[in-house]
């Protein structure tokens, strides 16, 4: 047995155990998953923050929290960072998801304040999840797509 092959089964076995390398290289879908993380915990966040909310519980005077928009935002932060860390897979379908949810998000809350507030005020509360839905419509379609390799017909 040579100098080489010792080596490379040293490296390969330790404890009994195969040794496996990861590559600690993240797609740009991942990374981009882990951007909304940070920016849905940090939201999140904000509620614990003095002066951020004010008497009406509206962060910044405009945006209604409640604890079911900041569950909403805490498990929409969490689902982002665990399908950055499984995969480019399931970081394009969390944004898929996240896509469509927002969009019905606001779908609904239009509808329902459309006689309530002015469409001023509704377009104001409801900007950053427009932006957000198409924020993450734009990523599951666009970033990072694999396209399979060209096969060439044989005549």
């Amino acid at each position: 047995m040579d100098k080489a092959s010792i080596n490379n089964h040293a490296a390969k076995y330790t404890y009994g155990y195969k040794i496996i390398a990861m590559n600690p290289r993240f797609s740009t879908i991942q990374k981009c998953a882990f951007a909304f993380a940070v920016l849905f915990l940090a939201v999140y966040s904000l509620d614990f923050v003095p002066g951020v909310m004010d008497a009406n519980g509206k962060m910044f005077g405009l945006f209604s929290m409640t604890k079911f928009v900041d569950m909403g935002h805490l498990g929409l932060g969490a689902l982002a960072l665990i399908s950055g860390f499984a995969g480019p897979r399931a970081a394009r379908v969390y944004f898929w998801f996240l896509g469509f949810f927002y969009a019905a998000d606001v779908i609904n809350y239009v509808t329902r304040h459309l006689h309530l507030i002015s469409p001023t005020t509704n377009l104001l509360v409801n900007l950053p999840h427009i932006l957000i839905s198409l924020a993450a419509f734009f990523v599951a379609a666009r970033v990072h797509k694999q396209t399979a390799p060209a096969v060439s017909a044989r005549v």
